[in-house]
């Protein structure tokens, strides 16, 4: 089979280049917030890819972007394994690694695979159509499957963009949309009269010439950018939702108490003594919330000495106390819980969405042996079998803990019931790493999509309040002990994306594929 000779353009350069602008989109996020590269960087790939020639190209050039993207973005399980899981360096970087070569294999490699299946279609419809859909369909596998890992969304970025204004239609998923698009209008625009690549002779279509791109192309591509920008703008302007009932005073207490204090038992007082005193100086707001597990052990443990003694202070007020902290259920499974303090009742919510390898690991009793080098949980968390939701200050609320946030489908599944959102967690198993920031930025995003305000507890932060608006309206710095207090208001209404949820985009996306890939069928056998 002869090759032809522009083949030879395509070399080891090319994939090094994709594997740093890979990288180089972490820039995007926070907490660095170059949004501009959420579009720079994959308009990279998709210049390499509109140079590839077979599946095998494709698959290694996206799965060199994603190694680069994971690798500098998301390789923070690194710090629970090695300072806190207490695993040899070598074992916690190979694990690393691993993590990061699998999810990038099974996101950005996939992505390639099925980019692929459209090399025999016009250029311009791979740029406009057929690499963004590509892209936005497998964003949304890689937030199911194996339980998700919705984390590096290319939407999360946009989020204080005039972009925006479109998340509380579509969802993050949307505005990654919008990220890939505009990288491939760039490449459509930059590539102009030089886009005369042939089709290569192994696709069966010998070596016809794809027509150049010319100034209609180029001005098409500004004014698609320009039509995404200004139609974001004016839906930005809408309010989907509207307040209910009147504002009430929240607060969030930072303790900043570090994972290597909270896995030592003998701080537990001291740790319970500081939310305590922290409660006491909150006492005037309506809502006050403890993060993620800030009591450290079951709540049974602690019911005379510090639970009931809480909500005696409660009696004759309207006023909540939200508790992190481990609730044993009925067939004595530990399950990561909050336990809602109101004057009159007890409530629990525990989470549903558990953290593999986190907060169960699969196969437990099989794999102890490798408790030798790695510290293995006696058992395994429990997850929850709640509707998602607790009674606050008179409020319904849809309640998340950890990265929970992350799935915006599980979120609005007690919208419109729920009139705010509040969300506990723990980040201190990744001190040191951009986790924490990046994670603040997806419960934005949660806000944003469902027009809610949002209540979040952080351990060691960045805690905070956020507006139906996705704005952080309070806030505290990383790593400071503080009291975060603001009003919020309760919301009724749904938004767009509260009633499709994430199917209006992976439909549109899948559509799109389908009849793009009965063309190139079509056009292939004729």
């Amino acid at each position: 089979m002869s090759q032809h000779p522009r083949q030879n353009d395509f070399n080891a350069w090319i994939y090094l280049l994709v594997l740093l602008s890979g990288a180089l989109t972490v820039f995007a996020f926070a907490p660095f917030d170059i949004y501009p590269l959420a579009w720079l960087s994959p308009a990279v790939l998709f210049y390499a890819l509109s140079k590839a020639y077979t599946p095998k190209q494709y698959f290694y050039l996206g799965w060199l972007f994603g190694i680069g993207l994971f690798g500098a973005g998301a390789s923070w399980p690194f710090y629970s394994l090695y300072y806190f899981a207490h695993a040899p360096l070598v074992m916690a970087l190979m694990a690393s690694a691993l993590f990061v070569i699998v999810i990038a294999l099974f996101s950005t490699a996939l992505f390639g695979l099925l980019a692929s299946l459209f090399r025999n279609t016009p250029l311009n419809a791979r740029l406009l159509l057929f690499y963004p859909a590509s892209w936005v369909l497998i964003e949304w596998f890689r937030g199911w499957f194996l339980t998700g890992f919705p984390w590096l969304y290319l939407g999360n970025s946009q989020i204080d963009t005039v972009f925006a204004g479109l998340a509380p239609i579509t969802g993050v998923l949307g505005l990654s949309w919008v990220c890939v698009l505009i990288a491939g209008a760039l490449v459509s625009f930059v590539a102009g009269n030089s886009a005369d690549r042939p089709v290569a002779a192994q696709q069966g279509l010998g070596h016809k010439m794809v027509k150049p791109f010319g100034a209609s192309s180029r001005l098409f591509a500004v004014l698609l950018i320009v039509l995404l920008a200004a139609s974001s703008w004016g839906l930005g302007k809408l309010d989907w939702t509207s307040p209910k009932d009147a504002p009430f005073t929240a607060s969030v207490l930072q303790g900043n108490v570090s994972q290597t204090e909270k896995l030592n038992p003998d701080n537990l007082q001291a740790i319970i003594a500081l939310y305590r005193e922290m409660t006491r100086q909150a006492n005037q707001s309506d809502l006050i919330v403890w993060p993620e597990t800030a009591l450290f052990t079951t709540f049974n443990n602690h019911m005379e000495d510090l639970l009931i003694p809480l909500q005696q202070t409660l009696e004759n007020t309207n006023r909540t106390i939200l508790i992190g902290g481990f609730y044993v259920n009925e067939q004595n499974g530990i399950e990561n819980s909050v336990l809602a303090l109101n004057a009159d009742n007890r409530q629990i919510y525990s989470k549903r969405h558990l953290v593999p390898f986190g907060e169960y690991i699969p196969l437990l009793d099989y794999i102890r042996w490798l408790g030798k080098w790695i510290q293995l949980p006696y058992s395994n968390i429990v997850p929850g079998v709640n509707d998602g939701t607790l009674q606050v200050v008179g409020q319904t609320a849809q309640m998340s803990i950890c990265y929970e946030d992350a799935f915006g489908d599980e979120v609005i599944q007690s919208l419109p019931k729920a009139g705010l959102l509040i969300n506990v967690t723990h980040d201190g198993w990744f001190t040191g790493s951009l986790e924490a920031e990046q994670h603040m930025q997806i419960a934005r995003m949660r806000s944003l999509e469902t027009g809610r305000f949002m209540v979040r507890a952080t351990t060691t932060g960045p805690a905070g309040i956020i507006d139906d608006k996705g704005k952080l309206i309070a806030t505290a710095p990383l790593n400071t002990k503080s009291i975060i207090t603001h009003q919020v208001q309760a919301m009724s209404g749904a938004t767009p994306y509260v009633k499709w949820g994430n199917w209006l985009v992976v439909g549109l996306s899948s559509l799109i594929l389908l009849v793009g890939y009965l063309i190139s069928v079509f056009r292939k056998k004729n």
